[in-house]
């Protein structure tokens, strides 16, 4: 078995390794070495980055209690030096040390289980079996700092399953012939296989980063180290953003006046429906109107700004439903122009559905339709082709 270097010299960066075996596998090769310091994915934790004979290792797992190595190309002789990203592997150890100390502190603390938990980019997240308030939120941060301050030296030792058996360790024992425990002196024993901090101290800053349900369970996030320092940084500039959005000087002022502008927000959302009814309405009125004064065919042409796609469709909906013959509408919003034009089915239609067809790829747009209906948008600057499109149609050239 490849001897695993990164179990007792985690911030090991090079080491001299002898190939054991390389063969290939689908267009990559897989490396068996006889020592490694490359972490293999599992438990939660990615694999580590970096090269061996100066190739860039693509992916690391562990096989039938092998390590494999995968490489684009078969390195060069018996002796690799193999390389590893110590930046990588520090963020890794750091988020996944803090995971213990969690999890640990979440159950010493509140009896709350963890269910899963995953180091990923750009944070690591634990789910426990239910959610935390935010007392005890703060009461975890806390503890865990304490343990951190603390400096408590970590050891990650084999033992078989039976001697594993005897001793007091938080979490489920996954079966296997060695048993690896990570214990972090006087505060935590688990079963891990990941990489971890010597000691306590080298965690560095832990910080609460969000928090959501997901499938019944509390996910909360989480950063550690450089990443954690980092979050607090930007959360420095958030809570000043926040004071010049809201006008208020403190965090507390500006969390009661988003609260409050919350709190109104359902009734301003319903008076904005209400006035978007009234305007509606008001315009498929004064547009019906207008067209009403052509005895002959009366149509609408017209360029409204400020109004959605959808709320467009309902007006010329509620105009064809009024006994408009023919609507064309544009929607301008920037340099972009949505158009919408519409007929009154009879048996024998105009080919509104052909001219839209040549229309909107000539003019560098999308949509289509029928000659009942069609719609897409288009350049702002091609409103003019498309009234020029729209004129026969709103003069009934071709109407039953």
């Amino acid at each position: 078995m490849t001897k695993h270097i990164f179990d007792d010299a985690p911030l090991q960066g090079g080491l001299l390794a002898h190939v054991q075996e390389c063969r290939p596998q689908g267009k990559e090769f897989c490396l068996i070495l006889d020592q490694t310091i490359f972490f293999p994915r599992g438990g939660g934790q990615k694999c580590d980055e970096g090269t061996i004979g100066g190739i860039p290792v693509l992916d690391v797992y562990e096989e039938e209690g092998e390590i494999c190595h995968i490489l684009p190309k078969a390195p060069e002789g018996d002796e690799v030096l193999c390389r590893i990203d110590l930046g990588t592997r520090l963020s890794h150890m750091q988020h996944h040390t803090a995971q213990h100390l969690i999890s640990a502190a979440a159950w010493q603390l509140f009896q709350n289980l963890t269910i899963i938990a995953r180091m990923e980019d750009p944070w690591g997240h634990i789910e426990f079996q239910r959610p935390m308030e935010d007392e005890e939120l703060l009461a975890l941060l806390r503890r865990v700092e304490e343990v951190v301050k603390a400096d408590l030296p970590i050891f990650c030792r084999y033992y078989t399953p039976e001697q594993a058996a005897q001793m007091d360790v938080r979490g489920k024992i996954t079966p296997h012939e060695r048993i690896r425990l990570v214990e972090v002196e006087g505060f935590d024993r688990n079963a891990c296989g990941g990489t971890h901090c010597p000691s306590t101290g080298l965690v560095g800053p832990v910080r609460f980063v969000g928090s959501k349900m997901v499938r019944g369970a509390y996910r909360l996030y989480f950063a550690a180290g450089q990443r954690a320092h980092d979050f607090a940084l930007e959360q420095d500039l958030r809570t000043l953003r926040l004071g010049k959005y809201t006008e208020e000087e403190s965090p507390e002022d500006c969390e009661k006046h988003i609260a409050d502008a919350l709190h109104r927000l359902p009734v301003l959302e319903e008076s904005v429906q209400k006035l978007r009814r009234q305007l509606l309405e008001q315009t498929a009125e004064n547009l019906f109107r207008k067209a009403s004064e052509q005895e002959a065919f009366p149509a609408v042409l017209q360029l409204l700004e400020g109004w959605d796609k959808k709320d467009g469709k309902a007006l010329c909906d509620d105009l064809i439903h009024r006994g408009v013959r023919f609507v064309a509408l544009g929607f301008a919003e920037g340099e972009s122009l949505g158009v919408i034009a519409a007929q009154k089915k009879s048996k024998k239609m105009m080919p509104l559905g052909r001219a839209l067809k040549e229309f909107f790829p000539a003019h560098e747009g999308k949509g289509g339709g029928s000659d009942a209906l069609g719609q897409g948008t288009v350049p702002l600057s091609a409103w003019d082709d498309f009234a020029a499109l729209c004129a026969p149609f709103l003069r009934g050239e071709g109407a039953e």
